[in-house]
């Protein structure tokens, strides 16, 4: 087995970045011993507010046990950890896929089972497989077509949204090199829908190349919003959760399609670190919980992991179905996501 480094973590790199209720199952006497606090991780923003307020919340009020809120990415934490293993600074790691999987390959996280948490049993099986069983999918997007109302006949699919943005009939919005998810939500997504693969990505940047005089490129996840509020951009590549929360916020002229393909999944991943307290299974069972959960989608409108969990009837409308979207080869786009970038800048930046 690897030994874990920073020189790994950015060789492989990451991607991007997703009512309080009783879980099901019994709480271990571990858990419930008062005065226990443990540290668990968090993105920033509307995250961080969801996890304090939602998850944390629950936690403390079954357990008795604090939880702190350290906020930063998976990249640093993983560092972070592996400075000091043996009596690591975190003890619940919010991760994505790539990192998820290095993190249990090289001893950083531990196996999850139902016999220390109990919701995970009613986790759909690939939500735990694919990081090799090292977490569990807590939260996903998934990142499909969103569009002004102004734009009367939207593109159904990615292919017909190449082709029609290379015609003239819209202007694109695309993220750029910039963006963390870009390998997989653009390079590998256009490169599946036009014919190819991971390992033949040739389709996507001829595409991309075509579709460039008729195409706005951004960094920043809201620039999007902008773009297609100004004009600037008819059609953008994104996120199911960020489109209908802006509509939420006022912005009633968006609309979202989850292309005939399957959006893009982009999940964040929870584990359990390797030496961390025991305390951290509890937490990870409240992440599980279908009556946080309802809340998190409410707050997010984002999918999440509980099969059990029902969704209002506004979000049935809104939340892609995980069946319905396509999960990128991460750790192959981890890995090439270098080479990718460098032909980016050589190609398209050109």
């Amino acid at each position: 087995m690897s030994k874990f480094t920073r020189r790994t973590i950015l060789k492989v790199g990451g991607i991007g970045a997703l009512a309080a209720g009783m879980p099901g199952g019994l709480v271990s006497p571990r858990a419930l011993a008062e005065g226990q606090r443990i540290t668990v991780t968090a993105f920033g923003g509307i995250w961080e507010k969801m996890i304090r307020e939602v998850m944390v919340a629950d936690y403390e009020k079954r357990t008795g046990n604090e939880a702190s809120v350290l906020i930063g990415g998976p990249q640093q934490w993983m560092a972070q950890i592996e400075s000091n293993r043996e009596n690591p600074p975190i003890d619940v790691l919010m991760n994505t896929i790539d990192l998820a999987l290095i993190a249990g390959r090289t001893g950083l996280a531990e196996p999850l089972t139902v016999d220390k948490v109990s919701n995970l049993a009613d986790v759909p099986q690939p939500f735990i497989d694919i990081v090799e069983g090292y977490g569990v999918l807590f939260t996903y997007g998934a990142w499909g077509l969103a569009y002004h109302e102004r734009v009367k006949n939207p593109p159904k699919s990615f292919a017909e949204f190449v082709e029609g943005t290379i015609a003239g009939k819209w202007r694109a919005a695309l993220p750029n090199a910039g963006y963390t998810g870009t390998p997989q939500i653009l390079i590998w997504s256009l490169a599946d829908a036009l014919g190819g693969s991971v390992d033949n990505v040739d389709p996507a940047f001829e595409a991309i190349q075509k579709m460039k005089p008729n195409s706005v490129f951004w960094t920043g996840i809201s620039d999007p919003l902008i773009q297609l509020e100004t004009g600037e951009a008819d059609v953008a590549i994104y996120v199911d959760g960020r489109t209908w929360a802006h509509y939420d916020s006022g912005a009633t002229w968006i609309r979202y399609i989850n292309p005939e393909e399957g959006g893009v999944m982009q999940p964040a991943i929870a584990q359990k670190v390797k030496n961390g307290s025991d305390a951290a299974w509890e937490y990870i069972n409240s992440l599980l919980s279908p009556g946080p959960q309802a809340e998190v989608a409410e707050r997010l409108n984002y999918g999440l992991s509980n099969s059990k969990l029902q969704y209002s009837d506004k979000l049935k409308e809104r939340i892609t179905p995980w069946e319905k979207t396509r999960f990128p080869p991460f750790e192959k786009t981890g890995t090439a996501q270098r080479e990718w970038i460098e032909r980016w800048n050589r190609e398209i930046r050109a």
